[in-house]
């Protein structure tokens, strides 16, 4: 898709501040590291006309004072100018980025507000975009001293009537933020069918994405690759979100490249928090206690978050300072990854950390769980496929509400091939934002034409079955089923929760045992009803967006009532 960049003419009437209109600054650059140059010398910023009472402006970096092709140019529509305004409550209307070296001229569309889509770093607005430094004077408007990624702009000249070219064809990129559908790998199996895994477990051969498959992934409903620098060339320019490393051919160009709204990091999830924790002989010993568990997986997150790690929101970071970049006192924090896990139990604990969401790892298959669920229920029940995704879905949810971030299903070799796409397309009913499949490692992979197949059915589902924007507003749901902070529900044996008996006999597990029993209760009782629910900790919060609450001990009652917050508006 393309559009047309009509023109802008610079006229005095109406204007809220004519001078600046067609004028524009030429910036030097000032490093803030020591004995080390900065990133780029030059900075240009420029202003355009005014439109429905915002303003247009064009940001230009160049490497050097002398070059002739900057390393990208920047027009944005925005509600304010950036430059004398506050940039926490500026609004991009309009985003459209230029990159020479690639002849790229891309706008960025979010297609849930129809507005601009700006990229997704932490602190976007205070460090990508150029503002006024503390106590700087002015020259015809420009601030003579801005704060720019991490350096000092300083200011050399003002010149008038500049003419803004004309960008005649902006190739135009409608991008989803809140459905990403993709898998963590680069490459797919070359047999295009299912291994036997038994007797003997049977890996496939794997195969990079060449741009053939790209197309085809794309144009099936695929919006998130990890991928190969080599692989940039085939992703860059669509209407897709995209993670690859700094090193490369080619490599990672900066600022230019983390000006591309579709470009989202070099990391895609924290693997396994919960699991990792429960496999580590460092530690798996000696939690003794549910509130041991809680608190070390909280604390194990935010130490891998803030680190520069792999899984780390510093880690592209990290690989740029290698590259030689300078940031001066700018942090890159890239903040939008979700943990990949398999205890979903612990989602609640894991979103009250750092990381900005969860995906479970399905393996759903119906008689495991109704045996396992079958411990702690009065009678054995013969769960429905929508009662087994909805006991998963409603610890992701639950957890993703209470911190207004977000949850997703990955589909896993082992799950039931009958509930792949039922689980999918009921994720994507009840608000989760990823849906993802597992590429590699023997009976855990999908292959590929089944994913592009599941893909397919997920793709003609939302088509027939359009959601509110899950930015929006929260919709009420009947029922939060809440049970004591520190504890959490598990159908797995719980041998590494070390103050529970393992052969059942102690007060310990009978307290964990009475808390499952009421939970099965309280969940089945609710499923009998047709209710929708939820399954979240009390941490003594508020509790919005429920017209009942259950609340859940390890004593011998369960206590249903009304929503308080709910029933008073």
């Amino acid at each position: 898709m393309f559009i047309e960049l009509m023109p802008v003419f610079f006229t005095a009437n109406n204007l809220p501040n004519p001078a600046k209109s067609g004028t524009h600054g030429h910036y030097s650059v000032l490093t803030c590291k020591v004995d080390t140059p900065p990133p780029f010398r030059v900075v240009d910023f420029a202003y355009g006309s005014y439109e429905n009472g915002s303003i247009w402006w064009q940001l230009e970096v160049k490497a050097n004072e002398d070059d002739e092709l900057p390393l990208f140019t920047l027009r944005a529509l925005t509600s304010s100018d950036p430059l004398i305004n506050d940039l926490v409550n500026l609004k991009f209307h309009r985003y459209i980025l230029s990159v020479p070296s690639k002849d790229d001229v891309l706008e960025y569309v979010n297609i849930h507000t129809k507005s601009a889509l700006t990229p997704l770093w932490k602190n976007f607005e205070r460090y990508f975009i150029p503002h006024i430094a503390f106590g700087s004077h002015r020259q015809d408007g420009f601030p003579e001293t801005m704060e720019y990624l991490g350096h000092v702009l300083t200011l050399k000249y003002v010149s008038h009537n500049v003419t803004w070219g004309n960008w005649d064809k902006a190739k135009v990129l409608e991008l989803d933020p809140e459905l990403l559908v993709g898998t963590g790998r680069n490459f797919k199996d070359a047999e295009g069918h299912r291994l036997t895994q038994v007797p003997k477990r049977q890996n496939y051969t794997y195969v990079k994405f060449e741009e053939e498959d790209y197309k085809l992934m794309i144009n099936t409903g695929i919006n998130l690759f990890t991928i190969a620098p080599d692989q940039e060339k085939w992703v860059r320019d669509e209407p897709v979100f995209y993670l690859r490393p700094v090193a490369g051919d080619p490599q990672l160009s900066y600022p230019a490249d983390l000006y591309r709204s579709n470009y989202i990091g070099s990391v895609m999830f924290m693997d396994e928090p919960a699991i990792i924790m429960v496999g580590d002989k460092n530690i798996h010993n000696t939690l003794r206690y549910f509130s041991d568990v809680a608190t070390t997986v909280q604390k194990r997150i935010k130490e891998r978050y803030y680190s520069h790690g792999s899984y780390s929101a510093f880690n592209l970071e990290k690989q740029l300072e290698n590259a030689g970049i300078n940031f001066g006192d700018m942090r890159l924090e890239q903040h939008d990854f979700p943990a990949w896990e398999t205890i979903f139990e612990m989602a609640y604990y894991e979103l009250s950390a750092e990381v900005n969401g969860i995906v479970h790892e399905g393996r759903y298959q119906l008689e495991p769980f109704n045996n396992a669920v079958a411990k702690f229920a009065d009678a054995p029940r013969k769960h429905t496929i929508d009662e087994l995704l909805r006991y998963h879905f409603a610890f992701l949810r639950g957890a993703a509400r209470s911190f207004g971030k977000y949850w997703g299903a990955s589909i896993y070799g082992q799950c039931d091939p009958e509930i792949s796409p039922l689980a999918i397309n009921l994720a994507y009913d009840m608000g989760a934002r990823y849906i993802w499949f597992w590429t590699s490692d023997h009976d855990h992979h999908i292959p590929c034409p089944e994913q592009l197949e599941l893909v397919r059915k997920l793709r003609r589902h939302e088509a027939e079955n359009p959601r509110p924007s899950i930015a929006g507003k929260q919709e009420t749901i009947d029922t939060a089923i809440i049970i004591p902070y520190g504890y959490f529900l598990s159908l797995e044996n719980l041998w590494w929760v070390r103050i529970l008996d393992q052969e059942a006999r102690n007060e310990a597990y009978r307290k964990y045992e009475n808390l499952m029993r009421n939970a099965m209760k309280a969940i089945h009782d609710e499923m009998d009803q047709g209710h929708d629910f939820d399954i979240i900790v009390n941490d003594d919060r508020e509790i919005n967006g429920y017209k009942n609450i259950i609340d859940i001990d390890d004593n011998d009652w369960v206590k249903k009532h009304q929503n308080t917050l709910f029933v008073n508006g």
